[in-house]
């Protein structure tokens, strides 16, 4: 095939090599992508300090190329290919990994282009046989083995209530990013508990030093999966897995390299149960052994309590401050034997040090002065994410052993160390560097310098002045507007030639460098106070100080409550015992109009108030004029009280009411009893079988219930939907019983579980997007 037919279908237009070669199959490449997933290979040649100059040679000549543009095309792409060689270094280890699977399972090599994941769960090694997924995802149940004290029980019985089995919060999409958790205080710290995992660290101090151990278990997923029955249920065989993990044991005891290969097969068993795209999903399984593994650090949080201090929770351990050896042993000993119970291997190392700004993001000091680094502020760079890494090393070096950011920056002489690496995403057009020229918006509308050839480019901080910064374009609807890239100084110069053997040049500005350094300092070390939001203790206060709505406005005033935030509350229906909403909302507008006004013009009158009763209502309450232009003497406590009591009492739509609620408390409060089978829907799911969590309008209960899915099929709900529930029926439950000679799952009732299960309904409001109808227009309540 023509080479650039072929190159501008993958290229330019984006095409998969199947739709452009039809019989690309018949060929067996065997390929393996040394090439991280989130990073172009001129990124990574930037962050290795390599030549990143793309070539001269336009890509669209029309012509035969001269010789010098041969020559150049010709060490551009065997510049590239040395290139690939470079990072195919770099993760050398998986590479041999994926040949040394090859060679213990006597696998053919097309199984090299696979995942370790796919390996896995391959017929050739675990069988994952394709086969139906049970509809039992929240068939949650607790380890027999744990042990929690009364102050904790709450947490495993979050997980066990049915109000709690989705990932989202109420009103969100599974694409979002508000998932479901509880918050809570367990040891004195603040933890998040979720479907994920579960993680805490102190939130009143950064700095921690003493007898610091760190006690987390061994392999905790495959170890879980093995000694509880946790694997999928879709492998053929379990005891598979088991034999693996053996396996790998039984190699690395003998010293035989290949047991690392292992390893990451091993430990991507968990991830593969929660793929919708994996022959092994179980996300009941994936659900279960998550949700042990906090119950086991929460059960060894609750034993250690009383004799350490916690410091930080993740879901497979935690890092505590013991007084003494006494208290140190102590804990040792407790751990161990809390392992022992729950059947893990706790592993405990000692540190003398913890800075910390969360779980996420720490440095611990071993005994021996090593570093154990977790976060993009204080990590070892690696020759292929070198960005930036004189500020890790300023940041790291003032945090773990007190050397000011002006020594690890003055005294530093690599070039590389100073480097930043830009790319352009897929969002934006083009680079430019110079001088942004801005609109009175404040919004960069051009720029006075030069567009840049490429897309990926390394910037230096410059102390010259002229020297412009880096934007990339954005076009939108035709508007053009540029932005800054992110962590870029105002003057900077570009270097993309090797610079393995440059000096540094005398026009850095590492003042530049050690500025950033001091302001990451500070935004490790600094805790963010809590931020209590005291507008609903006010607000009651106010309630419970006025018996009329009247009165309660006026303390609001008093309180510098805005229209804005009481507004949410109104809508929320938090103030149902002066009124209804939507004649709250109405009255709070005239309140805002009238209140302490002694005279009012006319033509004002008659522009803000259209409803003929209510200007008499306020007439009634003044004397207008000689003149007649104006309403003098008037009295607007008075006014404003026959004006509410003239206001009909009703709500606004219940759908804007519980929506509120849901956002302001994360629940649902609105009840009418006529509505006896009207539901509001807070959660879909119909990943196995349509799954729905609803709001019973008439008696407040939240309820989890399964739906037909045909009926599902021919009428699908979405998250914020009103229904009519007109029928159901009971139906039991499923259950495994064993497995056939191909390892498919026998299926077959299960008489303990029986669910109701809707088989019809009505949808009766719906909203839709802006500019869009709502579905019905008759009042909902």
């Amino acid at each position: 095939m023509n080479v650039g037919y072929v190159n501008d279908k993958l290229i330019k237009e984006g095409k998969k090599p199947f739709q452009v070669v039809k019989n690309a199959k018949n060929y067996p490449l065997n390929d393996y992508d040394a090439i991280l997933k989130d990073k172009s290979l001129k990124q990574l040649e930037a962050f290795m300090g390599d030549d990143i100059r793309e070539t001269e040679v336009d890509f669209n000549i029309d012509r035969p190329l001269t010789d010098e543009e041969i020559r150049q095309t010709l060490y551009y792409n065997r510049h590239d290919v040395i290139e690939v060689l470079r990072v195919l270094d770099y993760c050398w280890d998986d590479f041999e990994g994926q040949l040394d699977i090859i060679e213990l399972y006597g696998l053919d090599m097309s199984y090299f282009t696979k995942t370790k994941v796919q390996l896995a769960v391959s017929p050739k090694i675990l069988n994952a046989v394709n086969q139906h997924t049970l509809d039992d995802e929240f068939d949650i149940r607790l380890p027999e083995t744990i042990q929690l004290s009364d102050k904790y029980k709450f947490i495993p019985e979050w997980y066990l209530n049915p109000k709690n089995w989705r990932y989202k919060e109420h009103l969100h999409s599974e694409d979002d990013q508000h998932n479901n958790q509880l918050c809570c205080t367990v040891a004195g710290i603040p933890h998040v508990f979720a479907w994920g995992g579960c993680h805490g660290a102190d939130d009143k101090q950064a700095v921690f030093e003493g007898i610091i151990l760190h006690a987390d278990v061994a392999s905790m997923y495959p170890t879980t999966d093995i000694e509880y029955g946790l694997l999928s249920r879709k492998f053929k065989n379990p005891d598979d897995f088991k034999q693996m993990r053996n396996f790998r044991l039984k190699l690395k005891a003998e010293g035989n390299s290949k047991n690392k290969a292992l390893k990451p097969m091993i430990n991507g068993v968990y991830g593969a149960g929660k793929d919708r795209n994996n022959p092994s999903y179980d996300p009941l399984m994936a659900n279960l052994t998550c949700i042990f593994g906090q119950m086991f650090i929460l059960d060894l949080i609750d034993k250690l309590e009383p004799y350490c201090r916690l410091l930080q929770t993740n879901t497979d351990g935690i890092f505590v401050l013991c007084e003494n050896e006494n208290m140190k042993n102590k804990v040792i000993e407790i751990t161990n034997d809390v392992g022992k119970r729950l059947k893990m291997e706790f592993e405990i190392d000692e540190y003398t040090k913890l800075i910390q700004k969360d779980v996420n993001n720490y440095i611990a000091v071993m005994k021996n002065g090593k570093l154990e680094c977790k976060g993009a502020m204080v990590k070892f760079n690696k020759p292929i994410d070198n960005d930036l890494p004189i500020l890790n090393d300023a940041v790291r070096n003032y945090l773990a052993s007190g050397i000011p950011v002006e020594q690890t920056i003055n005294e530093c002489t690599e070039y590389i160390k100073f480097q930043k690496v830009i790319k352009l995403s897929a969002k934006y057009k083009e680079i430019w560097y110079g001088n942004g020229v801005a609109a009175k918006d404040g919004k960069i509308t051009s720029i006075n310098g030069e567009l840049l050839k490429g897309k990926v480019h390394r910037v230096f901080a410059s102390k010259r002045t002229s020297d412009g910064s880096i934007y990339k374009l954005k076009v939108e609807k035709g508007v053009k507007s540029y932005e800054q890239f992110a962590n870029t100084p105002t003057h900077l110069f570009i270097d993309n030639e090797d610079i393995h053997e440059k000096k540094i040049p005398e026009y850095l500005d590492k003042e530049y460098y050690i500025n950033e350094a001091k302001k990451r300092i500070e935004m490790f070390l600094t805790k963010d106070e809590e931020k209590v939001d005291e507008t609903p203790n006010i607000l009651f206060k106010c309630m419970c100080e006025s018996p009329t709505f009247y009165e309660f406005l006026e303390k609001c005033s008093e309180n510098n409550i805005t229209k804005k935030v009481l507004e949410q509350y109104l809508i929320a229906d938090c103030c149902s015992n002066y009124g209804k909403t939507k004649k709250l909302l109405l009255f709070r507008d005239y309140f805002l109009m009238l209140y302490g006004k002694d005279k009012m013009t006319v033509t004002t009158l008659n522009k803000k108030i259209s409803d003929e009763n209510i200007k008499s209502i306020v007439i009634s309450n003044a004397e207008l004029s000689k003149t007649g232009k104006s309403y003098n003497n008037l009295n607007s406590k008075k006014a404003l009280l026959e004006i509410f009591d003239y206001i009909p009492d009703e709500h606004i739509d219940s759908y804007e009411i519980m929506k509120m609620q849901v956002n302001k408390f994360g629940t649902v409060r609105y009840k009418d009893s006529k509505l006896i089978n009207r539901y509001f829907v807070l959660n879909t799911r119909n990943i196995i079988a349509p799954n729905l969590i609803l709001y019973n309008m008439g008696n407040g209960e939240i309820q989890y219930r399964k739906i037909k899915k045909e009926i599902f099929k021919i009428l699908p709900l979405q998250d914020g939907d009103i229904i009519d529930v007109k029928n159901s029926e009971k139906q039991f439950g499923m259950k495994i019983v064993g497995k056939d000679d191909e390892g498919k799952n026998i299926v077959v009732a299960d008489i303990d579980k029986e669910y109701d299960v809707i088989t019809q309904y009505d949808i009766v409001y719906r909203k839709y997007g802006k500019g869009n109808s709502l579905l019905t227009d008759c009042e909902v309540c």
